[in-house]
């Protein structure tokens, strides 16, 4: 027997069974007289034909809503279905009370069990303030609030999908409970799971329906379904009967056009554990996961996005540099092959050393464009710095001497540390090449020194050149990626580089420079692993 159940309004509990083939809703009503003052006194007609129940508005004032659209014509109902009639709710098809949970199917026989209750997947029919919710619609809206606020921030999905699956059973008892999400391809993907029994799920395929999750996606409502071991419409799925589901809520995780997948919780106890407050308190929660959801994708687009035009501005930044590179290896190839041409060795061999230089040049970007692209696996040895520093004063050496510029060297003992030489090495010779290119030639000085404090057990290396320094509107930008003061010759990566090897190593790195006074760059380095050293001195114009 099918019956009208009101869930909400001033007669909120009633339950009152559909014996006749007509029933009349309004506050004159014959069988749903309802006390509201907002239901017009003729406000709506139940009838069968058939088997299937249709509701039909009589010209109320204040309108019929089926599922919250507003009904203008004969509206066939569904088991679950949602009627508001000013404001009051009431569900087609809920159990009589002290009975059996029954229903008709659509040709007038019986159903074992039924969808309890359903709650379309919208802010109307999911928070409803009423004086009669009282202290429950309250604590119900503190947890949406809460939750609302908790995944407002999380930027992974599966992370999200775990703070899902760990309020659902903080609120409802399960057995089971799961969050799937659709692929690209309109699978579901499993996101999280949980199982009252932490062994529970070991090796076992998901015990969920695809013909529940079908009604929920389609009719994009939050099913609360009883006993759907003997529900004609889930008994198609196979999960139904082999995992012994009793009872069920699944909603939907809903965004703002589409569902985007569903949770689901179930438990295979006797007693009916679900309340239609409970589903209704999933529900919102599947909407807000799916905003939450969708803020993730949008988060993770935009992220793909900017890695995308990164690499364009890479592209762009890059292009011209390395051209010019190239340009000055054609160069000294043609003048090289030249020479071997005409059998003038010494011409060949004084050309050379243009060629080696611009391999090494080409050599750095590349080196410099891989430590900014990917985090770096760091590989932690004991290291001296100072057999860094002379690495890369050994390699600087060449130029120095080509241009006339002298490398000055003030290297204090260092006690060893835990570093990776490798990135230390690429940042010191970034600083050192920086130096060498800022001073003039035959006038220039650079010096790298090396110092450590035993009392903050910190390492100082500072790299200073006696060049034109750097303007005060240029300060705040250096280390900013691609931003150089070295016009065609620079690139923008190795003061970024640099910074980045730095932090990684728990470290600073800081600047002093004046225009007319040259430019020192202080590095400072933990000689402990996992301690961090303080920012000290920032840049002095």
């Amino acid at each position: 027997m099918a019956s009208i159940e009101v869930i909400q309004g001033p007669d909120k509990g009633r339950t009152i069974p559909l014996r006749d083939s007509e029933a009349l809703i309004g506050r004159e009503g014959d069988t749903l007289r309802l006390s509201d003052s907002t239901v017009s006194r003729r406000h709506a007609r139940l009838s069968r034909e058939k088997g299937r129940w249709f509701i039909e508005d009589l010209g109320s004032a204040n309108g019929t809503f089926l599922n919250s659209a507003r009904i203008t014509r004969p509206a066939r109902l569904h088991v679950g279905d949602q009627i508001r009639c000013g404001q009051t709710l009431l569900v087609f098809g809920g159990p009589m009370p002290h009975a059996p949970p029954m229903d008709v199917d659509e040709n007038g026989g019986f159903l074992e069990t039924t969808i309890r209750a359903s709650v379309p997947a919208n802010d109307d029919s999911v928070i409803i303030p009423t004086p009669e919710a009282g202290a429950e619609a309250i604590g119900t809206l503190r947890v949406i609030y809460d939750f609302a606020n908790e995944v407002s921030s999380l930027l992974d999905l599966r992370q999200l999908a775990e703070r899902v699956m760990n309020l659902t059973f903080d609120l409802v008892p399960a057995e089971r409970g799961f969050v799937l999400l659709f692929g690209p391809e309109g699978e579901l993907i499993p996101m999280a799971s949980r199982y009252h029994d932490e062994g529970g799920g070991d090796g076992k395929p998901l015990p969920i329906s695809r013909t529940i999750i079908n009604e929920v996606v389609t009719r994009q409502v939050g099913i609360h379904s009883y006993n759907a071991m003997h529900d004609k419409r889930f008994s198609a799925g196979e999960s139904v009967h082999d995992y012994g589901i009793r009872s069920a809520i699944c909603v939907p995780i809903k965004g703002r056009e589409k569902v985007l997948g569903v949770i689901h919780v179930d438990a295979s106890e006797g007693q009916d554990p679900y309340s239609t407050e409970q589903l209704r308190l999933l529900t919102a929660i599947g909407s807000q996961t799916g905003l939450a959801v969708e803020n993730v994708q949008l988060y993770q687009s935009a992220v793909k996005s900017e890695r995308l035009a990164a690499v364009g501005e890479t592209v762009a930044a890059l292009s011209h540099h390395i051209k010019n590179i190239l340009q000055a290896l054609g160069g000294g190839a043609d003048v090289v092959e030249r020479a071997l041409l005409e059998g003038n060795v010494d011409r060949a061999g004084s050309t050379w050393p243009i060629i080696r230089r611009n391999i090494d040049r080409i050599n750095i970007v590349i080196l410099n464009m891989l430590a900014y692209s990917k985090p770096r696996r760091q590989v932690l040895e004991s290291v001296n710095v100072n057999h860094v520093l002379n690495e890369c004063v050994e390699l600087a050496t060449p130029l120095a001497d080509e241009n006339g510029i002298a490398l000055i060297t003030d290297l204090n003992d260092l006690p060893p540390v835990p570093a990776d030489a490798g990135g230390l090495h690429q940042a010191f010779l970034n600083l050192l090449t920086n130096a060498l290119d800022a001073v003039r030639p035959q006038e220039g000085a650079v010096t790298i020194a090396s110092d450590f404090d035993p009392l903050t057990r910190v390492i100082t290396v500072r790299v200073s050149d006696n060049g034109a320094g750097i303007p005060p509107e240029e300060l705040d930008r250096i280390f900013e990626l691609f931003h150089t003061t070295k016009g065609a010759r620079g690139t923008g990566l190795g003061l970024a580089v640099t910074r980045k090897v730095v932090r990684e190593h728990n470290g600073t790195i800081t600047v002093d420079s004046a225009p007319g006074r040259g430019t020192t760059f202080t590095v400072r380095l933990p000689s402990r692993t996992g301690t961090q050293v303080s920012s000290g001195d920032t840049h002095t114009p």
